[in-house]
């Protein structure tokens, strides 16, 4: 009996390591409190949890001076504590403290992936990250949970409103675009049946021949005004190019580059925003794609040799495409 008890006494008496690394932390000696819990040593579990706690509280007060400490007492806390998640919440800010954002959004879907309900701060830091990425979807299916919350709910609320926005926009914008595409082929489409049952004037260009081209291309961002030659006022031809479009260059190596969240980034088109304007007629937008589109508008000439003037209206964006129209031509129906 009194064997057992003295077991006991020794299994709940205190590591005098976590009373000395309190009175580092209250002295903010960051690098007492590495050297204290030094790789190899073993504890039982609970103590090792305790221990990657109090680590996880100096790197908190220790990143502003020095990140690079404040990451070697995460990683460390880690080690002890591989499966608590306020460790491994703290792990992944030290991640974002040294600009590695793909192992952070890695740290931290995992996370959320094991605490779904309970990791509130992780799920918080993978909303801003997604924000700074620009991805509205997941911002607004991470920040949703988090309005009513005392601590994240303001700052959640704001960045919902934001980007509940933002897809309310895009899709009003795919909305428009779509229209805009079936006027242009409802009319391409009426001018097809008036030219199949069109004589041509005496005098009239021949069928499908080239009246006018031109070798200058528009790219993104830019703009230009064609001067054009041989076509007549009142007569049925088609306006012809060519866009397309290429993705941005892969990012350089080194280990501080800016990571995107997704191993394999795709190229977003939405949003291009290529039109030509042909004399005094309506705008009519342009096709770009990564394969080359080709653009056939048909128009009736609102006067002889009419400038045709050709920009890019969409927002260039960092990494985003560049995209180019060319091969510019009208042909006589």
């Amino acid at each position: 009996m009194r064997l057992f008890l003295l077991i006991s006494f020794l299994a709940a008496a205190g590591d005098p390591r976590l009373e000395r690394g309190e009175k580092l932390l209250a002295a903010r000696d960051c690098e007492g409190l590495q050297q204290l819990f030094a790789p190899g040593e073993k504890a039982g579990p609970e103590r090792n949890l305790d221990a990657a706690r109090l680590l996880v509280r100096g790197a908190a007060a220790c990143r502003k001076q020095d990140r690079v400490l404040a990451f070697a007492l995460t990683q460390r806390a880690l080690a002890l504590a591989p499966e608590d998640y306020g460790v491994r919440t703290a792990h992944a800010e030290s991640l974002l403290a040294m600009d590695e954002r793909t192992a952070a959004a890695h740290l931290l879907d995992e996370t959320l992936q094991a605490h779904p309900d309970s990791a509130l701060r992780a799920r918080f830091l993978r909303a801003q990250l997604a924000d700074e990425e620009s991805e509205s979807a997941l911002v607004v299916k991470l920040a949703q949970p988090l309005v009513n919350d005392p601590e994240y709910g303001a700052p959640a609320r704001e960045l919902l409103a934001r980007h509940q926005a933002a897809l309310q926009s895009q899709s009003q914008a795919r909305e428009n675009l779509t229209r805009e595409e079936q006027d242009v082929a409802e009319k391409a489409a009426q001018a097809r049946e008036v030219a199949a049952h069109h004589t041509p004037d005496s005098g009239a260009p021949g069928s499908d021949r080239e009246a006018w081209s031109a070798r200058a291309t528009v790219k993104s961002g830019g703009q230009h005004t064609f001067h054009t030659r041989n076509i007549q006022a009142g007569t049925t031809y088609t306006f012809h190019a060519t866009g397309t479009c290429k993705g941005p260059p892969a990012p350089p190596q080194g280990r501080h580059r800016r990571h995107h969240l997704t191993s394999t980034p795709t190229v977003d088109l939405f949003g291009q925003d290529f039109r030509v304007r042909i004399g005094t007629l309506d705008p009519m937008p342009l096709k770009v794609g990564l394969e080359p589109e080709q653009n056939a508008l048909t128009f009736r000439a609102p006067e002889n040799n009419p400038q045709i003037f050709l920009e890019d209206r969409t927002s260039i964006r960092p990494g985003g495409p560049r995209c180019t129209i060319s091969d510019v031509a009208v042909r006589s129906l």
